[in-house]
This record gives C-alpha cells, sequence and structure tokens, in this order.
C-alpha cells in the first residue's frame, strides 16, 4: 500500500473518528458550573470523560473494533497465500498485526486527547 492510500485511509478514518466523538451538544455547561476560577485541567477531564462517554461514542468503538479486526486479518490472510503459494520456507506476521494494531490504537487515543484539547482551549478562551 502507497503512502498516498494511507493517507487518505486516515482522513476519512479521522474524520469519521472526530464525528463520532464530538457530541450534539457544546460543552459550554463546564462554564455555567464554574464561575470562580477556571482549571484547565478540570474542564480537560470533564471534556475527555464527555468525549467517550455519549451515545455517538459507541460508534467509534464500533468503528476502532473493526479497524483492528480488519488489520489482523488482512495480516492473516497475507501470512496465508504466501505460505500456501510461494514454495518458501513459512512466515509470520502476527508481530507486524500486532504492531499495526497497537499503532491504530493510539492514533485513536491521540485523536481523542486532541479533541477534548481543542474544546477544552474553545471553552477557556469563551470564558476569558
Amino acid at each position: 500500500m502507497g503512502y498516498s492510500e494511507i493517507i487518505v485511509i486516515l482522513i476519512v478514518y479521522s474524520g469519521l473518528i472526530t464525528f463520532f466523538l464530538l457530541p450534539f451538544r457544546s460543552g459550554m455547561n463546564v462554564i455555567n458550573q464554574q464561575k470562580g476560577q477556571i482549571k484547565f485541567t478540570q474542564i480537560f477531564k470533564e471534556n475527555f470523560i464527555g468525549i467517550i462517554f455519549h451515545k455517538k461514542a459507541i460508534l467509534a468503538i464500533i468503528l476502532l473494533t473493526f479497524t483492528l479486526f480488519c488489520v489482523w486479518s488482512a495480516y492473516a490472510d497475507t501470512e496465508y497465500h504466501f505460505n500456501a503459494h510461494s514454495g518458501y520456507p513459512p512466515i509470520s506476521t502476527e508481530l507486524n498485526a500486532i504492531y499495526s494494531m497497537i499503532g491504530v490504537f493510539l492514533y485513536t487515543v491521540v485523536l481523542a486527547l486532541c479533541i477534548a484539547f481543542l474544546k477544552t482551549l474553545k471553552i477557556v478562551k469563551a470564558v476569558r
């Protein structure tokens, strides 16, 4: 798979995950609860929890699970095809599959943290 294909897949995946992780309601209710000093870490924590625990986040978890399953099955099929048709000694792509799955999972976590961070910056900027 070429770099351009990977970039397109990442853009589509990022768009879907972002859509699924952003709730329909805005996070401005945090401002109304804290009229005194606003702590960035507290707002970030509430935003992150709000991003993870809402109805559309279930679709993001399903998408992540489906993506991890597709990565694993693609490596398993490549290994089977190589071992069945090459005539060379058998190979194992299990370690590559695990590394790719860890990469996809970490990318999703970083994306969720970035979404929470940007929402927190927006709230803090609106208050000040």
